[in-house]
């Protein structure tokens, strides 16, 4: 992958003199993040999964360093509390994909699964205001707050926003809610979470006999909304 362009960045907010250049690297590929904690049993066939509708290309997503080092510790509950309280809001932060892009790929599509939405909501409002096109953004069981939300859509770089909300299956969660909703909602989260039997929120998450299935189901309806 070659850089696209460079970006006059000002080191300081009050600077008028010192800058440093940041080059974005042009996006390509699929990639996706799971839920808090961004790890799991079923992220590997979520992954499979997704691969076998026909979307190539497919890695998981990773945020830049200074992301990291802001979250230190990857725990559930320090990234369920980020989610709850800042970045389902717009976030001006540089959200730089590091590695997992392709630079063959035909596409540039970022997929996100409830906490990992908010990850790729960040990450696709990023790019798209440097002048990169964002082909698909998928949200999924996302607790998107709904201004950023409806200013996704509404962006000129980014093509189409898929949004698939989870409340057929019992999920307290959907994009656009309030944030008195969502706190409303943390009892019967943490209710489903411990059950542990892929009810409501964690319909993708838990590892039941039929998850597969599930996954299955899911990838197709995603590759039907036109990613490759």
């Amino acid at each position: 992958m070659q850089p696209l362009k460079t970006l006059n960045i000002r080191l300081t907010p009050t600077s008028d003199t010192e800058h440093v250049k940041v080059y974005l690297l042009r996006p390509r590929g699929t990639l996706y993040w799971g839920g808090a904690g961004l790890d799991g049993s079923y992220i590997p066939l979520t992954t499979k999964a997704f691969q076998a509708a026909g979307i190539g290309s497919f890695n998981l997503g990773l945020t830049n360093s200074a992301t990291r080092t802001a979250l230190g510790d990857r725990g559930m509950l320090v990234d369920a509390i980020r989610a709850g309280l800042t970045i389902r809001y717009e976030d001006d932060a540089e959200w730089v994909i590091t590695s997992g892009m392709s630079a063959e790929a035909p596409q540039f599509n970022l997929i996100g699964y409830s906490y990992g939405s908010l990850l790729a909501a960040q990450t696709a409002n990023y790019y798209a205001n440097q002048g990169h096109t964002v082909d698909h953004l998928v949200l999924i069981g996302s607790p998107i707050d709904g201004t950023f939300l409806d200013k996704l859509r509404k962006h000129r770089h980014i093509r189409k926003v898929v949004v698939v909300d989870l409340t057929e299956h019992g999920d307290p969660i959907h994009a656009g809610m309030s944030q008195l909703s969502l706190v409303s909602a943390a009892p019967k989260l943490a209710s489903q979470m411990a059950a542990g039997n892929g009810e409501g929120h964690f319909y993708y998450a838990h590892m039941v006999p039929d998850l597969p299935r599930r996954l299955q189901k899911l990838a197709a309806r995603v590759a039907d909304e036109g990613v490759r």
